[in-house]
């Protein structure tokens, strides 16, 4: 199984694997805590600004492609700064994640390195599709807006591949996933990185948003009342 994005919902997307019997996992993200967590997890991690992820599962798998794939990252994915995934990236392709991108967010609001929006919208679609071996599953649960309109059905559909996708009915999975908690089978706390008081969110948010270290996730704990 192939995750991209090791943010706490991939995190929990690996655990999850894990509990249902994958037997191997790749997880590919870049950042450094986040790698470490899912290395944690007896993942094994690929930095994508220093391999290609598709040239690296490839080569994991013997040429094959990973059984299922995990979209973890949604619409804010961000292209390669460094590394051979940059070179593999066309001049066409570049522009096409840019007009993707000035279709899903035309109006941005930065304000010091925050709130930027993710430059390559459809990157993880393209990576996923072309890690997945013939005859594999993707699950896509990280998040895209209405006006996402590019995927790459051609080679999914060539690959006969199973589409998976959508908003987590979370009333059905609740009771399931409150046991596994009261057991001890799964341990939330274990993704927990950082706590602050609730009066500090925005500058919370702040930290998370530009992937300081420490700051995978953040629990905001209310003021005690006297």
């Amino acid at each position: 199984m192939a995750v991209f994005g090791c943010g706490p919902v991939g995190q929990f997307a690996i655990a999850s694997a894990k509990l249902m019997g994958a037997g191997r996992v790749v997880a590919i993200d870049t950042v450094p805590d986040r790698l470490n967590m899912a290395r944690d997890q007896q993942a094994e991690t690929i930095d994508f600004n220093q391999e290609d992820p598709v040239d690296a599962i490839q080569r994991l798998t013997g040429g094959i492609g990973a059984d299922c794939v995990i979209d973890a990252v949604g619409v804010d994915a961000v292209a390669p700064r460094s590394g051979p995934a940059v070179k593999q990236m066309t001049e066409q392709e570049r522009q096409a994640e840019a007009r993707q991108l000035n279709q899903n967010a035309p109006q941005t609001n930065p304000q010091n390195g925050n709130w930027i929006p993710g430059d390559a919208p459809s990157q993880v679609l393209e990576w996923a599709v072309k890690v997945a071996r013939k005859g594999g599953k993707l699950s896509i649960i990280g998040v895209y807006p209405e006006t996402q309109k590019t995927f790459p059905i051609g080679p999914a559909m060539n690959k006969n591949l199973r589409l998976n996708m959508g908003n987590c009915n979370h009333r059905k999975y609740v009771p399931d996933l409150l046991d596994l908690v009261q057991s001890g089978t799964i341990v939330p706390e274990h993704i927990l990185t950082k706590q602050e008081p609730i009066i500090s969110a925005i500058e919370a948010y702040k930290a998370f948003d530009t992937r300081q270290p420490g700051w995978l996730k953040v629990e905001l704990e209310p003021a005690a009342v006297h």
